[in-house]
């Protein structure tokens, strides 16, 4: 369905979104703890940092499916007789994409009523655009689902438990 080479790119895509949105908000945090602490504090710093940690929350997300690293107990999966596990690994992805597709539907919807609205403390910045992180990280998520669900389907079907630091040290060689 997708080549690796895709894959390999959308994965490169998130690290360098994920980095640069890290950055952004440690210098957003210290800026404002320094001039807090000066006794100047800036008005915009919380908003902006919770807004940050929302992106990068998100994103974060997508990331974590995937690698396979996302809330999920396989083990659980694992345990039953074949067929069964079959049927609930089906009843599982039809879950995710349901539950992400209304998420994405819904946030859309939302993004269409507040047309016109900003940041309290930012008149300048749209809340369409620090909102449109919930569709668009809703699609992020269908995308890294997609991306994985031969490995997903292999790993349940296999019968193997996997221990999650295993994964980690996977990942990292």
């Amino acid at each position: 369905m997708f080549s690796s080479n895709f894959k390999n790119s959308y994965d490169t895509f998130l690290q360098y979104v994920m980095f640069v949105m890290m950055i952004a908000m440690a210098v957003t945090v210290v800026v404002g703890v320094i001039f807090r602490w000066s006794g100047h504090a800036l008005v915009w710093y919380d908003e902006v940092a919770s807004v940050q940690l929302a992106w990068l929350t998100y994103y974060g997300s997508a990331y974590a499916a995937l690698k396979g690293a996302h809330i999920g107990v396989p083990n659980i999966i694992k345990s039953f007789p074949l067929g069964l596990r079959k049927i609930l690994w089906v009843v599982s992805k039809i879950i995710i994409y349901g539950f992400f597709i209304l998420l994405a539907y819904y946030g859309f919807k939302v993004l269409t009523l507040i047309r016109g609205e900003t940041l309290v403390t930012l008149e300048w910045v749209p809340q369409i655009l620090v909102q449109s992180v919930i569709p668009i990280g809703s699609l992020l998520f269908m995308l890294s689902e997609t991306l994985r669900l031969r490995e997903d389907y292999e790993d349940v079907m296999s019968g193997k438990k996997r221990d999650p630091e295993a994964i980690i040290v996977e990942e990292q060689n």
